[in-house]
């Protein structure tokens, strides 16, 4: 996680020159995103006129790292106050849909953000809540048994270190940010456990000195987003995320929205970066007021 200050991200100013890509260039390097929050105001101001044109805005966000800052236990995480009041005013405007998109478990992640009214998808987009009712994905429902088996060799090979394996039902994700020095040997551990019991049955990603594990199947947060806004065609579509498994978010908007990573923005598919989870806070606080009214100005054109 970038440790600027939310005032705007050094090395991005007006003197950075934009490729074929739309990136800007300059001191970041091409491979970076522009600054959202950098001096020149440009790059807020081009999100303000796509939301004057649209009629309506899907503004979905990860949890972990976005409106809530990580931790080695993953029990601790909070959303902040303002963020979860700033995601109720986006809620309550009428041309406005919200959702939240995690790797948590939805019976996790609910509670933990604990806004009434919008959509949730849990266990990246293998568990989806919306109008009241949760659908879970067929495939991951068929290899619970699996995973189960997985989850306690893995807690069996683990038990006498500082790592440790989160059960989220249809999936599992093995930390061990509290033991950096045994990322080899988790790694190792989680590849030999799903070969003996599952070999075909699950796929294995990197996060944050996390491996995740999810069962085989062509789904993530890319094709949750895709699904949670299909009905909202003009709609612009804004994702805001930090880890790994959100650039599967970002690809799926493409150019038809706007995807902002929170951290450094190394080899980011997402169109702007913003510095940390306190800048979140900046951002959702724009949103709610000059991001609406922006919205509303295209309704009375």
């Amino acid at each position: 996680m970038a440790g600027e200050s939310t005032g705007g991200d050094a090395g991005t100013g007006s003197d950075g020159e934009t490729g074929s890509d739309g990136r800007r260039a300059g001191a970041d390097g091409p491979d970076r995103p522009p600054a959202l929050f950098d001096e020149t105001g440009e790059p807020l101001a081009a999100v303000a006129d796509r939301l004057a044109t649209a009629d309506g805005l899907f503004f979905c966000t990860d949890f972990d790292g976005t409106l809530s800052a990580i931790d080695e236990d993953p029990d601790a995480p909070e959303i902040a106050p303002d963020n979860r009041e700033a995601l109720r005013e986006l809620r309550d405007h009428d041309r406005v849909r919200v959702a939240v998109i995690s790797g948590r478990e939805l019976a996790d992640l609910r509670p933990r953000v604990g806004i009434e009214g919008i959509a949730y998808a849990g266990n990246h987009g293998l568990e989806v809540f919306r109008d009241g009712a949760t659908t879970v994905h067929p495939v991951a429902k068929k290899r619970q048994r699996d995973l189960e088996r997985i989850v306690a060799d893995l807690e069996d090979r683990l038990a006498d270190t500082d790592c440790f394996v989160e059960d989220k039902s249809v999936s599992a994700t093995i930390h061990y940010r509290a033991a950096p020095e045994r990322a080899e040997a988790v790694h190792t551990a989680v590849e030999e456990t799903v070969e003996r019991i599952a070999p075909s049955g699950f796929e294995r990603s990197v996060g944050k000195e996390i491996v995740e594990l999810t069962p085989a199947v062509a789904w993530d947060k890319g094709a949750a987003l895709s699904l949670l806004t299909a009905e909202q065609d003009d709609w612009l579509p804004v994702y805001v995320g930090d880890d790994t498994t959100d650039e599967a978010a970002f690809r799926e908007l493409g150019e038809r929205g706007v995807g902002i990573h929170v951290g450094a923005g190394e080899e980011t598919a997402a169109d702007y970066r913003i510095d940390n989870p306190p800048a979140v806070e900046r951002l959702l606080d724009w949103f709610h007021t000059e991001g609406l009214a922006a919205l509303d100005r295209s309704s009375s054109a």
